[in-house]
């Protein structure tokens, strides 16, 4: 089944973000950019016009790709996201997936399985979140989602597991 988000090949069932417009990721790649070279251009004017290395040029390192690596993230984000929840029998595992690296890394049992909706408040664009839950774990999704698409997950989910809320 694919629809405009929602993908589920086998026991894979991936949520694409919505790609933000590209003059946003074109501005974001260049902030990047620009606090990339920032330490090293410092770091180059520093060894030739001053005294030698100096504390400050580590701290402008720290600073600036620590920052650039969060834009880094945000960027992937809103470029290539998406949400990836394998369905197995007794276990559905999520992570999010930013295609450089992986994050939110969670599982949850099958075994008393609900599936809920969570509907955001968006003026004439119905959409909401899934979330899943038993007993003793919670899954929710990020990636807001168009509200029949979401039910019809929910439907899938629940004839695969005989459950859910």
């Amino acid at each position: 089944m694919k629809k405009n988000q929602i993908e589920i090949s086998g026991l894979r069932l991936t949520i694409f973000t919505k790609k933000t417009p590209v003059f946003i990721r074109i501005v974001l790649t260049l902030f990047l950019s620009i606090l990339t070279l920032i330490p090293l251009a410092a770091t180059f004017f520093v060894l030739i016009y001053g005294d030698g290395p100096h504390i400050g040029i580590v701290f402008s390192f720290i600073l600036c790709w620590g920052v650039g690596f969060y834009l880094l993230r945000i960027t992937l984000w809103n470029s290539v996201g998406r949400e990836v929840l394998n369905l197995e029998a007794k276990r559905i595992s999520y992570m999010t997936d930013y295609r450089l690296f992986k994050d939110r890394r969670q599982e949850i049992s099958t075994t008393d399985l609900e599936t809920e909706i969570i509907y955001e408040d968006e003026p004439n664009n119905p959409v909401g979140r899934l979330r899943l839950k038993n007993n003793t774990a919670v899954i929710e999704t990020v990636i807001q989602v168009k509200i029949a698409e979401l039910e019809e997950l929910k439907k899938e989910i629940k004839t695969r597991y005989n459950k859910g809320g």
